[in-house]
């Protein structure tokens, strides 16, 4: 009578460590990732003020450039997602409205005119582009993720999922584990 063994020793016997040899280098490949994160960033050379302007006023203007629309519809559409008009600005419930001219000393001369923070929030929303937002987030070596990308991410680790999921299956079956 032959001496019991495990199903680990069967598998090995039968050359199916495949599943044991993947197993292992997601872990491999995952704790490699978290050490890369957990490395400090690089950061760059100290900048200047005026650098950091002309860095900010250049992602708006390529948010501009995508979006399709001229300086002077972003400007308008800047003034109605503050709803600032003149009328609303005279019975003190607005700041004055943004003039074309002062947008575009911010976009043109930003180092005389450094754009304000917050607009970045309505130039997000007005051009539909999260480039002012990539601009200071690589200053950090980080990236910006769009709602799409994050939900493509999270479908492509569910397809993984379920093929490893579907393929470990497969082969407890074969090994009748």
């Amino acid at each position: 009578m032959a001496p019991k063994t495990s199903r680990f020793q069967r598998a090995a016997e039968a050359g199916q460590l495949s599943i044991f040899d993947a197993i292992e280098n997601y872990t491999a490949t995952k704790e490699e990732i978290i050490d890369q994160c957990a490395r400090p960033v690089e950061t760059r050379e100290i900048a200047s003020e005026a650098e950091d302007c002309i860095e900010i006023a250049a992602a708006i203007k390529r948010s501009i450039r995508e979006s399709c629309l001229s300086r002077e519809q972003v400007c308008d559409a800047l003034n109605a997602y503050w709803g600032r008009t003149e009328e609303r600005h005279l019975q003190g419930h607005c700041q004055k409205p943004l003039s074309y001219e002062m947008f575009n000393h911010y976009l043109s001369k930003p180092v005389d005119y450094p754009i304000k923070a917050y607009f970045l929030f309505a130039i997000h929303r007005v051009t539909q582009s999260l480039e002012p937002a990539r601009a200071i987030v690589a200053a950090e070596g980080a990236e910006v993720a769009s709602k799409e990308d994050i939900a493509m991410m999270a479908l492509g680790k569910l397809d993984k999922n379920i093929t490893e999921m579907q393929q470990l299956r497969r082969q407890l079956k074969k090994t009748g584990m």
